[in-house]
């Protein structure tokens, strides 16, 4: 079996509402779509949504890259040699990893259809079959948070995610306190500051937070900042995770020598896709730290790749996870029944690969 060509379909799907997040406002999911074709007549579908207020890549770089250097280097190889392809990507171009990513995660799907097994069953094997849904609050402002979780409560929902960061400290800890008091004691809270803070105001922030009991703060301060990460998690009561600073399998070494984290968030368009995140979910493993499965805003492919991550790798976090995308944006680009959601809950299938297909009309109308 041989690679023989790649479909590029670049779609933009808007959200159900604006998304607020430190470094601006997020409106639709940019998303670029592959098809990777084989000799065999089997292809694998790959997905990929990169921002450029979360990294250093585009669309209009991620189309460019495939386009003129992956598929190029990886023309004519064996699908089955995941590590070869990998190198040979890695070698054609540096850094890229949302590009990788879309192609990492298509080989999967590819052997999955191959061999006739789900992908988790080539990741390990099942571990669980199920996750309950986190819902994130989109608004900037505590009004319109309360609002989205009072929705989020009667929807069945028993975690939510609000993004700090981008008011001042007085604001975001009032919005905090709001949803607390929405949503009761017992549902799970993230606070996620996507870089937002210095060590000096995280540290003012977040302890004024842990009366609320929040789960985790998720990504504080910069992401190069290491040292200033440690200092937040020596000066402060709660967990602290790491998102944009987690991004490789260096990136998960650094952090685990560090002392910086007590829970990581993986995305697997940061991390190249299934093959390299499930190395750094090795490393998090022997350092005892838990892994939160998060995401872009994304289109339904990449949310159905990292649930075979997910479903597929012990130490997950087994009461919430970030797998509810879709669910925020008007439409989606996979056949009705791709993702087996049902309420604030998703499910794993047995079907082959990523055990979903694509919606050639929604292809065609959200193109690009």
């Amino acid at each position: 079996m041989k690679i023989t060509e790649i479909e590029i379909f670049p779609v933009s799907i808007p959200t159900i509402t604006p998304y607020f997040v430190s470094s601006g406002t997020l409106t639709a999911a940019n998303s670029i779509v592959i098809r990777l074709h084989t000799d065999t007549g089997l292809y694998g579908i790959g997905d990929t949504s990169p921002s450029p207020l979360f990294s250093e890549e585009s669309p209009q770089s991620v189309i460019s890259t495939i386009r003129d250097f992956l598929a190029p280097a990886i023309h004519g190889m064996n699908p089955l040699e995941l590590e070869r392809v990998h190198q040979r990507m890695d070698a054609a171009i540096k850094a890229n990893s949302f590009a990788k990513a879309a192609i990492g995660i298509a080989l999967y799907d590819l052997l999955g259809k191959h061999f006739d097994v789900p992908a988790y069953q080539l990741m390990g094997g099942l571990v669980r079959d199920e996750f309950p849904l986190l819902w994130p609050l989109m608004g900037g402002d505590a009004e319109t948070n309360v609002r989205e979780a009072q929705d989020a409560m009667k929807r069945g929902y028993r975690s939510v995610m609000i993004k700090v960061g981008h008011n001042e400290p007085d604001i975001e800890v009032e919005r905090v306190a709001a949803v607390r008091k929405t949503i009761g004691d017992k549902c799970v809270l993230i606070p996620d500051a996507n870089q937002g803070w210095s060590p000096q105001v995280a540290i003012q922030c977040i302890r004024r937070m842990e009366p609320y009991n929040v789960a985790w703060v998720e990504q504080p301060v910069p992401r190069w900042d290491l040292d200033g990460m440690v200092k937040v998690r020596e000066a402060t009561g709660a967990l602290i995770s790491a998102d944009e600073s987690l991004c490789s399998t260096y990136d998960a070494m650094a952090l685990v020598k560090s002392g910086a984290v007590d829970v990581v968030s993986v995305k697997l368009q940061k991390s190249e896709g299934l093959l390299k995140a499930k190395k750094i979910a090795a490393i998090t493993e022997a350092a005892n730290i838990p892994i939160f499965i998060n995401s872009m805003i994304e289109t339904g492919g990449s949310v159905a790749a990292s649930l075979q991550f997910a479903a597929s790798t012990p130490n997950v976090v087994p009461y919430t996870a970030a797998l509810m995308s879709t669910q925020r944006l008007q439409d989606d680009i996979l056949t009705p029944g791709s993702l087996a959601i049902d309420g604030p809950t998703i499910r794993v299938t047995d079907r082959p690969g990523l055990g979903i297909e694509l919606d050639e009309a929604k292809l065609s109308k959200y193109a690009a």
